[in-house]
């Protein structure tokens, strides 16, 4: 497995770049925008959101993150953010979403917050937590529980 370089790409992909692979289901299928600024991260969140059938996008900075949002907000189903970013951490991006679009859904995905429980971060204009590390039962779980 290669793990993907760090991205310079600014504006990022959108969501006609990406090909339905022959023979996939695409019912139910969601789209989701990773943002992290580790690699590893994203690459095995990736890996698992594809196993669940889902497509992509990835950002490896907030500022990153906001370009390709604004790029795609109608095809966004989940945001899931990491907090502790250089230059724009998590709390940073989510309250930039907000004044972008209301109805982002924004899950915060962290191993070393300061937000340590659910309702914490519900406060702070998420819509849900999940604590690095994670399985894809517990991550299957908290999408179906933040988009039902």
């Amino acid at each position: 497995m290669q793990l993907s370089k760090f991205n310079n790409n600014i504006s990022g992909p959108i969501i006609s770049e990406f090909e339905t692979e022959s023979g996939a289901s695409t019912a139910g299928r969601k789209t989701f925008l990773l943002i992290d600024d580790e690699p590893m991260v994203i690459d095995v969140c990736e890996l698992m959101l594809k196993e669940l059938g889902h497509r992509v996008l990835k950002a490896y900075s907030g500022p990153e993150a906001i370009k390709i949002y604004e790029a795609n907000r109608d095809q966004i189903d989940l945001i899931i953010s990491d907090f502790n970013m250089p230059g724009m951490n998590g709390q940073e991006v989510v309250d930039r979403l907000r004044t972008i679009d209301q109805r982002a859904k924004v899950l915060l995905s962290s191993g070393g917050v300061s937000v340590p429980h659910e309702e914490d971060a519900i406060a702070k204009g998420f819509n849900g937590f999940l604590q690095k590390p994670y399985s894809l039962d517990m991550l299957s779980d908290k999408i179906a529980q933040i988009l039902n």
